[in-house]
This record gives structure tokens, C-alpha cells and sequence, in this order.
């Protein structure tokens, strides 16, 4: 059996999270340079947010497909930051695990900022 190459690894991952049912994540890198650039994208599942709208939302509005995707991007890029604020948090801790206090305390930063 021969060895795989990158283009098969990469097909395999594809089909791989495309099968499943988990929420997408996807990195890519900058060109050049040497350091890792890259930047993750994450999306939760639609259903979950099509969820959350209807049960944050009065029965009389309606969402549509498209706004509905809006948000699901809105949520992966909000989780995504809040993560980069957790780890700075638990950095500062001299930690490289992300603790629940870690998030609390960028929920709560991050809150005050806001308002």
C-alpha cells in the first residue's frame, strides 16, 4: 500500500467533516512568513441557531434562511473571539488551559466594554 500524500490526507479530512455532524471548523494560512498566521473559522450547526432565534425571539417574528445563516456566522466569529480572550486570561495565569473562570472573566470584561 503506498503512502498517502497531502492531497489525500486533505480529501480525507474534507469527507470527514462533511460526514459529520459536528459544528465546521476550518483554518487556513497566510502567505509566507514562517510563523502559523492562520486564522479558524468556526460555525455552529444551523438548527442550533435557528433554536436559539425561536426561543429568544416572540412567536410572531419570523427569520429567514438567510438571516438565519447571518447569525450563525455572528455566533462562530463571537465564540471565536471570546475564546482568544479566555486564553489571554488563562495566559496571564502563567496557565495553557482555558478554565471556566477564564471565560467568566472575558464574558465579564468584555461586557463592561460593551456597555
Amino acid at each position: 500500500m503506498s503512502p498517502l500524500t497531502s492531497d489525500d490526507k486533505d480529501k480525507a479530512s474534507t469527507t470527514a467533516q462533511n460526514s459529520s455532524k459536528s459544528p465546521t471548523t476550518h483554518s487556513s494560512s497566510g502567505g509566507g512568513g514562517g510563523g502559523s498566521t492562520g486564522t479558524a473559522e468556526f460555525e455552529p450547526p444551523l438548527a442550533c441557531v435557528r433554536r436559539l432565534l425561536k426561543t429568544s425571539l416572540s412567536s410572531s417574528t419570523n427569520v429567514g434562511k438567510d438571516a438565519s445563516s447571518a447569525f450563525a456566522r455572528a455566533c462562530g466569529i463571537f465564540v471565536i473571539y471570546l475564546t482568544a480572550c479566555a486564553n489571554d486570561f488563562a495566559r496571564e495565569n502563567k496557565r495553557q488551559t482555558i478554565t471556566a473562570n477564564d471565560v467568566m472573566a472575558a464574558v465579564k470584561v468584555r461586557e463592561a466594554l460593551l456597555w
